[in-house]
């Protein structure tokens, strides 16, 4: 009731009193200030009265009791009073209803203490009850459907995750807080975090650690939350989870909250902003910027200062305030019991705020009171304990009493503010301790029943004085319909077995379940699963992907199901998994790994892994050394595997501790998905570094090759041999080392094979050589030559023992045409090169050298330059040790300071005038592209960098070729910088002289020629943002590597290279080597020695940042990853864009990842950037980059610019049960119901729509304000020929209609109308024909049959129609076939007798339908089969097509039955000539004259099996009569007859006649493509490739899978012939139109070119890519521009095939007028080639005339003519001039 119609009431009330009206008014006034409830999500507008109101004095006469409250306690008892007179129990008031709450304000200001005590009783009790219904409050408790957005509700944390937080709510609610829900500093620090992401390792592990949720929260923290969202998801049949959002942020949860508001005991929630040195300050959200310090002494139980972070939210209470400042001193430690007892204002009694409340109602519904008088608070039956004991509740609880509560939750959707508070002793003194007294997800095999809510469920004791709740639901595996406190199997006192499913922080109870399902359930939840356990499960769902099956889903709990990747299917391959495994199959499993951050559970169905006994590796602490067990390899290398065991446990397989034989490649023996057993050989599990082995464990320890150097001899015990090694032990260290068979002895490899016979196991070697030690693998060499050598000292062991002209000993390791290498003991290797080799044996093959022969050479040179030494060896005679030591050392130093010859300065003198900074002239000797070589005197050269040349780009005259402008023999003025080495190109010391690989470096840049002396620029005094000089030293795949100076080299991005992207796209082209570009540097790290730059210029240099990017800015980027549906671009080194498959193009058919290409440069549209989670999505669409003007196909949509009756095109979002979801635009996705599918009627309907399958439909509903679109993908009403179907409100009597016969019954036959809503009706046996029909089931109908019928009787309430077929009914419409109709239905009435005989004389067969099939059968496999496309124009067969099929008795050769079949005519047909006869009496009213037509049957052909023997006695070859026989037995449904004349027809026909066995076996595919299967369609094919042609038999059957629907069969069956016949050309360019057309896979048509040019011989490349390119321009799946691009690689190979052109302009030709621009610049690229002749000239010029001429172009054509005479002109100029 409103304050102005309260008012009205008062002044009406004549009979009360001024005073009471006086009271009335007042309150009125006061409810008025104070009863208008403000929205809970919005700043407090109003303050209460009571804010204003002074305190009582202490010390005066204030008592405790406001006015109010003592009113209602007075009002109370008298209540109380007269129930307790009328014996009423105190709390049978259970069905009292809630009143309307804008009523409550006036309940106790209306109840007058007369009424009480009032002489009559029944006056009394009336107006008692009155004032009880009004006084009391409806008790509610929090349940998901009262809860809405801006709820508060208090919540404790139970779960902590990367992902957010989950938070447990009043009456087992839970909810969820998301990362950016927690607070605002939470929120800058993931913020600064994604812009670190590049920073140093140990600023990485700083913000890690600094943004986890983990190291913020403690389970068990009270928060207070507020309510986002709240919704139900439902999952397929499942039941619907309710979710609910939630926010914890300070400004959201103290929305309500002003500085004024705040008391001692309020609640605020704070989020800490710094953390100080005795406590923090932190953010409580108030708008006036009020700020609150935490005490490190007020922080909750078990909390110290290091627990706190920047962003932490904490719930706290107000511990004072101040009054001169806005500081507000806080605390965290709820379990002081800080009870908010001043007059704040009601809207900041909030959620977790600890109150005193004025119980005003006591009953079994729970208690509700009142705080400061004015705030209604209620506690359901589970927060007012009144469930745990009755009787007890009743005495501690009395109206009128005062009691402390916790507010927990608020009531948003109530009209009048009410709140919801508990008085369990665990949230009043809240302690933080987490309730861990049972394990989620035991058994509590006793729980007593302990009270019973009636429809709800049952309150249960539990061990440890634990209490638990089970629901209604959760009962019995059966319905429980009623629970009783005295009686039942739930009664109170009853004990049951109960799984404990979840516990509740905020209701201190366990959530259990008595379900008898649920208690034997393995698993409960994810975190009950672990790695290694066997379980058992059932198969939900095949995973299907590109290449097969790619793994199961398996069900192995109620919500849990777990991921079996194909990898771990088997242990074996399977080449078809779908077969072995159903959906619904049981199966047995065992768990790999748990993850339950990301809810993922993987499996295993490897026998071996669950059949294992092996201790199960799940955990790194529970490794030691030498432990075993079995796992799986995952990846395998060369050089190893890595296996995968339980868990996170992965470990290393090295190569050479996979096997106790050699083994050199692991991919040769060992592959993906094998099972082995391991060893632990080496562990780290701080580290998580596992190295394994699976050599004999007793081996391990015993193999130790420490002890062993290469070159030393040593003796074994042969325990293994092979053909190609043997494997030894050696002695006494019992090492095990490998002898190889080239190692065995000297000589050729038949001896060496013949002492590898010789050798037995068990037979000891002595003396044999260690010639490498790699890790554990010891490999020796038996040859007596490198025995000797060791012996002599000839063997290189080290490069210690390298000494120039020293004779040396090794092997021969690699031959090449210049050189041969030759291998010593420890892998050292030296070099022989072809002028060190003896004449007599450099000329030979391979220098008549073999692979392992033993040599010997003497050392020749060596240089010590580099990490290991290099030698070169010599094997002539005369190069002798002499000559050799006479010429002075390479690095030996001169004595003197020798003098220069010819120098080209003069100045210059001796080495000592060649010093850093001298100022010389030099000579150019030659000009490379990235430097110029000079020379300073005779036999000194020097180098000047192409960065030393140039000051400045102003100084570069041609950019691509910067020193094009110095020419050879020019003298230079340059600076000596320094000397490098040649090869190594490493400064040296100037002193470092008389090498003849020394090179000076000069510099010639004017401004340090000119200046004093400049060092060379290094890395380390360069700083990020400076430009330089670069010039391409390389160009790589998509950089460009750049010399700044001689000594510091960069990389330039691909995308980075210049701002016009055009210049990128051919980098070896516009970039060359040597070419000169402006850079500026981007990044740089000295340390690494990695310099990036750029040669972009302005802010576009810069690197790219996310908040460099917006909406609609244009960038560059490279593609790094092209998937199935988008694209990845990298837009810099720390950021890429994702575009999506419907931004790819304008018009959809373009819109394919396969037209990108890995590392392509493109420009991108930016159409969203979401900073927080650091993501872009980009747009390719030419309109979008290029101009808004642009033809589009396919616009974007938008909810705003789509409207009803659009036609747009879409990609299959998702393929439901309900419909077909189709993805329109971003954001907006449309509808699509089955019936709107297809015009059709689809049975398997789901199999013909795939997941971005482009599809096009008509919007038929848009809903603007809820955002559903729906479609309609019908092609009638795509074209506009959609005709509504017919109703029963449009038939009426009289009309003529057609439809299908849907049952026959004896009385007659019910027909539904074509084209309608299931509009059927029945057509009674006498109106079928004019004569009385007995049965109809007679007469030949069948389901499906199309009638047409009249329409007799419509009634539309009942839904009924009569229809009538008679002729009469049509009159002359019908014409002779109404005629034939009758008489059919005639000649069923004469008796079966008549039919048999008329059946024997052969007359009820069709002939010509025989001999039809005959012929189109042959016809359609002759011309068919062969899909022949005729030279360039290459027409698609039409016979692919799915051609019209036979009717011969139901049979139809391509597997596609008619709907509509002449059975009813056949019976017809058997009838004698007398009916016939009888037939025509009655039509033409006389006789007719019969004739004897059996002499007719030799000429209307064979009729009866006897006629077809006779026939193909004369005629055994004649395939046509063969065909024709077996239509004969199909007529007659015998397909096993037809079979055997197919065998008996291979048998008779000639084995010259291969054409017509040919046309056997075609009919013979046929027949079982038709009525056979799989299998003995493969057997046919494969009996006729035994004496066919295999390749025409597989192109025939092909044909016929084309033409009978059978695509998928026609693909595999192309596959497999794609394998076995490479070399037709025919075959690829069919496979190629096969796919374009029909499968409509235009990408798979592309990819198979370059399989086709791998396979054919070179001189077919031609004539397939040209064919493949028409493919382009042909077929409705082609891309013209595919096409174009093909062509023109073409006229770049053979620019001499001026036909390629013809072809061109035919296929530009076919695309129309509006092609017309590609045409011509076609004549424009062949007319302006040179060395073209007139005669190849004219018939293009002809052609071009006539193409404008078509057009109607006059001007075009005159440009035309006129050209053709200038070229002829021209010509005539040229050869003028040539002569």
């Amino acid at each position: 009731m409103s304050a102005e119609k309260r008012k009205q009431v008062s002044e009406k009330g004549t009979a009360d009193s001024a005073k009471k009206r006086q009271r009335i008014e007042s309150e009125s006034k006061h409810n008025a200030r104070n009863g208008i409830e403000q929205p809970s999500i919005k700043p407090i507008q109003q303050k209460s009265v009571l804010a204003k109101e002074q305190p009582a004095f202490p010390r005066g006469g204030a008592g405790p009791l406001t006015l109010i409250e003592k009113k209602q306690i007075r009002a109370q008892a008298s209540r109380d009073a007269v129930r307790e007179a009328e014996g009423e129990d105190l709390f049978g008031d259970k069905n009292r209803k809630a009143e309307d709450s804008n009523d409550s304000d006036l309940d106790l200001g209306e109840v007058d203490e007369k009424q009480v005590f009032a002489k009559k009783k029944s006056k009394k009790a009336k107006k008692t009850d009155a004032g009880k219904d009004a006084d009391s409050v409806h008790i509610d408790s929090v349940s998901h459907k009262r809860l809405a957005d801006g709820s508060l509700l208090l919540g404790r944390i139970n779960h902590i995750s990367t992902r957010g937080l989950t938070v447990a709510l009043p009456n087992n609610l839970t909810g969820f807080v998301p990362l950016n829900a927690i607070s605002k500093q939470f929120n800058s620090k993931l913020e600064k975090a994604l812009q670190n992401d590049s920073d140093a390792e140990s600023s990485e592990v700083e913000d890690e650690d600094d943004t986890d949720v983990q190291k913020h929260f403690k389970i068990g923290q009270m928060l207070r939350v507020a309510v986002q969202n709240t919704s139900e998801e439902t999952e397929g049949k499942k039941e619907n989870r309710k979710r609910i959002d939630l926010s914890i942020q300070p400004d959201v949860v103290n929305r309500e909250l002003t500085r004024g508001m705040l008391a001692q005991g309020i609640t605020v929630q704070a989020a800490v902003v710094s953390v100080e040195d005795h406590g923090a300050i932190v953010d409580i959200g108030l708008q006036d910027g009020t700020t609150a310090f935490l005490a490190q002494k007020a922080l909750p139980k078990g909390w110290a200062s290091q627990d706190l972070m920047v962003g932490s939210v904490l719930l706290c209470t107000v511990a004072s305030l101040s009054s001169k400042s806005k500081a507000v001193q806080l605390s965290a430690d709820l379990i002081l019991n800080n009870v908010a007892k001043s007059a704040s204002p009601v809207d900041a009694y909030l959620p977790g705020t600890l109150v005193e409340v004025l119980l005003t109602q006591v009953s079994q519904d729970g208690l509700a009171g009142k705080v400061l008088g004015l705030l209604d608070v209620t506690a359901d039956t589970l927060h007012s304990t009144f469930f745990r004991d009755k009787e007890a509740f009743s005495k501690k609880y009395q109206v009128g009493q005062k009691v402390n509560g916790r507010l927990i939750a608020n009531f948003a959707l109530e009209d009048n503010k009410k709140l919801a508070f508990s008085v369990r002793e665990d949230l009043i003194g809240f302690d933080g301790k987490v309730e861990d007294r049972l394990a989620l997800s035991s058994v509590v095999d006793r729980a007593q029943v302990l009270s019973v809510v009636h429809g709800l469920g049952i309150y249960l004791s539990l061990p440890f004085e634990a209490l638990g709740f089970a629901h209604i639901s959760r009962l019995s595996d059966k319905t429980v319909d009623t629970l009783s406190e005295i009686s039942g199997p739930y009664k109170v006192g009853t004990e049951h077995q109960a799984r404990i499913i979840d516990y509740n922080a905020i209701d201190g109870l366990y959530v259990l379940s008595l379900e008898k399902s649920v208690i034997e359930q393995p698993f409960l939840r994810l975190e009950d699963v672990e790695p290694g356990k066997t379980v058992k499960g059932t198969i939900e769902k095949v995973l299907i992907g590109a290449t097969g099956v790619r793994g199961l889903l398996v069900k192995i709990a109620s919500g849990i199901t777990g991921f079996v990747p194909s990898l771990h299917l088997s242990d074996i391959v399977l080449k078809n998994p779908e077969k072995k495994f159903r959906e619904g199959m049981s199966v047995k499993a065992r768990v790999l790994s748990v993850d339950t951050d990301t809810r993922r559970l993987q499996l295993t169905m490897k026998k071996s892994l669950i059949n294992s006994d092996q201790p199960v590796w799940s955990d790194w602490t529970s490794l030691e050394v030498g432990a075993s067990t079995v796992g799986t390899l995952i990846k395998v290398e060369s050089t190893g595997a890595i296996v995968q065991f339980y868990g996170s446990v992965k470990g290393r397989l090295p190569v050479s501790e996979m096997s106790e034989a050699y083994i050199k490649d692991a991919t040769e023996h060992f592959k993906i998905g094998q099972v082995l057993t391991v060893h632990v050989l080496r562990l780290d599990a701080e580290k998580k570094r596992l190295t394994l082995t699976a050599r004999d464990p007793s081996t391990i320890t015993k193999n130790d090759t420490s002890a062993l150097s290469p070159g030393t001899l040593v003796s074994g015990v042969v325990f293994e041999k092979s053909s190609d090694d043997l494997m030894l032990r050696l002695e006494p260290s019992g090492t095990i080392a490998r002898l190889a068979l080239e190692h065995v002895s000297d000589g050729s490899e038949n001896k060496r094979k013949s002492a590898l016979e010789k050798i037995r196991v068990g037979q000891k070697m002595e003396g044999v050589l260690v010639l490498e030690v790699k890790g554990r693998q010891v490999v020796l060499c038996n040859k007596p030559s490198l025995r000797k050598a060791v012996e002599e000292g000839k063997l290189l062991k080290s490069f210690e023992d390298l000494v120039e002209n020293k004779i040396v000993t090794g092997f021969v390791s690699n031959i090449t045409d210049s050189r041969v290498f030759v291998r010593f003991a420890h892998g050292i290797t030296g070099v022989i090169n072809k002028a060190q080799i003896p004449d007599d044996q450099a000329e030979l093959p391979d220098f008549d050298m073999k692979p392992y022969q033993a040599v010997s050479a003497k050392v020749v040179q060596i240089d010590y330059k580099g990490a290991t030494p290099r030698f070169w060896l010599s094997m002539k005679a005369d190069a002798s040790a002499s000559a050799i030591e006479t010429s002075p050392p390479v690095q030996k130093l001169p004595v003197t300071d020798p003098e220069i010859v010819n120098p080209v300065d003069e100045s210059v003198t001796s080495y000592s005038n060649l010093s850093v900074g001298a100022t010389i002239k030099v000579r150019i000797t030659s000009v490379k592209d990235t430097q110029i070589n000079v020379e300073i005197a005779k036999g000194i050269q020097g180098r000047v960098d192409v960065s030393e040349v140039f000051d400045n780009m102003d100084d570069i005259h041609d950019r691509k070729r910067p020193l094009k402008q110095f020419s050879n023999k020019q003298t230079l003025v340059v600076k000596i910088l320094g000397q490098h080495d040649s090869r190594s190109y490493k400064f040296l010391p100037l002193s470092h002289r008389g090498s003849k690989n020394v090179v000076f470096e000069l510099s010639a840049r004017p401004s340090i020629v000119a200046g004093e002396h400049s060092a060379v620029l290094k890395m380390k005094d360069m700083k990020v943002g400076e430009s330089y000089l670069a010039f391409v030293n390389n160009v790589a795949d998509h950089s460009l590597m750049v010399n700044v100076s001689p000594a510091v080299r960069g990389r330039i991005r691909q995308s980075d290279a210049s701002d016009d992207l055009s210049l990128a796209a051919n980098m070896p082209r516009n970039f060359p080597v040597g070419s000169a570009l402006k850079a500026k540097v981007i990044s740089l790290d000295v340390e690494k020695n990695h310099l990036d730059l750029s040669g972009k210029t302005g802010s576009l240099s810069k690197t790219l940042s996310i908040d460099d990017v917006s909406a609609g800015d244009i960038v560059a980027g490279r593609i790094t990853k092209v998937t199935e549906r988008s694209l990845v671009m990298q837009l810099s080194n720390d950021l890429v864009g994702v575009v999506n498959f419907i931004d790819m193009a304008d018009d959809y058919d373009l819109a394919d990842p396969a037209r990108f290409h890995k590392g392509e440069i493109l420009r991108a549209y930016v159409l969203q950037v979401d900073k927080p989670n650091k993501r872009i999505s980009l747009s390719l669409r030419p309109s979008k980059i290029l101009s808004s003007g642009l033809d589009i196909r396919d616009p974007e949509s938008s909810l705003q610019n789509i409207s009803v009756g659009d036609i747009r095109r879409g990609f299959v979002a998702n393929v439901a049960d309900k419909g077909v979801f189709v993805t329109l635009a971003h954001g907006l996705t449309a509808f699509v119901r089955v019936t709107n599918l297809s015009d059709e009627y689809l049975k398997e309907w789901k199999e013909r729509f795939q997941k971005d399958q482009l599809v096009q439909g008509k919007i038929t509903l848009v809903d603007k304000d809820s955002g559903h679109i729906q479609m309609s993908l019908r092609k009638s009403h795509v074209d506009g020929t959609y005709k509504p179907p017919i109703t029963f409100s449009d038939l009426n009597v009289g009309d003529i209609v057609e439809g299908k016969i849907a049952k026959v019954e004896s009385f007659g036959v019910f027909i539904v109308v074509a084209n309608s809503e299931n509009v059927r009706g029945l057509c009674h046996r006498s109106e079928i024909a004019e004569k009385r029909i007995e049965d109809v089931t007679k007469l030949g109908f069948s389901e499906g049959d199309t009638v047409k019928a009249k329409v007799l009787k419509v009634e539309p309430d009942q839904r009924r129609v009569n229809f009538g077929m008679k002729a009469s009914y049509f009159g002359e419409q019908a014409g002779e076939d109404t005629d034939e109709d009758e008489d059919m239905i005639e000649g069923d009435v004469d008796d079966e007798e008549e039919e048999d005989e008329d059946i024997s004389d052969g007359e009820g067969v069709e002939l010509d339908l025989a001999a039809l099939q005959k012929q189109e059968l042959v016809d359609n496999e002759s011309e068919g089969v062969s899909i022949d496309l005729n030279e360039d124009r290459m027409e698609l067969d039409e016979k692919l097509a799915p051609a019209k099929t036979l009717s011969v008795g139901g049979f139809d050769w391509f597997g596609m039955p008619e709907t509509t079949k002449s059975t009813a005519k056949r019976p017809a047909e058997g009838f004698n000539d007398e009916a016939q006869v009888e037939k025509s009496k009655k039509k033409r009213k006389k006789p007719e004259i019969l004739i004897d037509r059996t002499g007719d049957l030799d000429k209307d052909g064979p009729q009866s099996v006897d006629d077809f023997e006779r026939l193909l006695l004369t005629e055994p070859d004649n395939a046509q009569l063969w065909v024709q026989f077996m239509a004969f037995y199909i007529d007659l449904g015998d397909v096993d007859a037809a079979r055997e004349v197919a065998e008996k027809a291979l048998k008779s026909i000639g084995l010259a006649q291969e054409q017509e066995k040919q046309m056997i076996w075609v009919a013979l595919f046929n027949t079982e493509n038709t009525f056979g299967d799989d299998d003995t369609l493969d057997a046919t094919l494969q009996r006729s490739c035994q004496t066919m042609d295999p390749e025409d038999m597989h192109s025939r059957l092909a044909s016929i899978y084309i033409q009978s629907g059978k695509h998928g069969k026609a693909d595999d069956l192309f596959q497999t012939m794609t394998k076995k016949f490479t070399q037709n050309p025919k075959l690829w360019v069919n496979y190629a139109t096969f796919l374009f057309d029909t499968l409509e896979q235009p990408a798979r048509a592309r990819a198979l070119l370059s399989r086709a040019l791998q396979a054919l011989p070179p001189f077919t490349h031609f004539e397939t890519t040209s064919k493949f390119a028409q493919l382009e321009f042909k077929t409705k799946t082609g891309v013209p521009e595919e096409g174009r691009t093909r062509f023109q690689g073409l006229i770049n190979l053979y620019p001499k095939r001026i036909d390629l052109f013809n072809i061109m302009l035919d296929l530009e030709m076919k695309l129309g007028p509006e092609n017309a621009d590609q045409v011509r610049g076609v004549f424009e690229q062949v007319l302006s080639r040179k060395n073209l002749k007139p005669a190849k000239a004219k018939p293009f010029f002809a052609r071009w005339v006539k193409f404008e001429k078509g057009l109607d172009d006059e001007r075009r054509v005159e440009e035309v003519e006129g050209r053709a005479a200038r070229w002829v002109r021209e010509y005539q100029k040229t050869k003028g001039d040539q002569s």
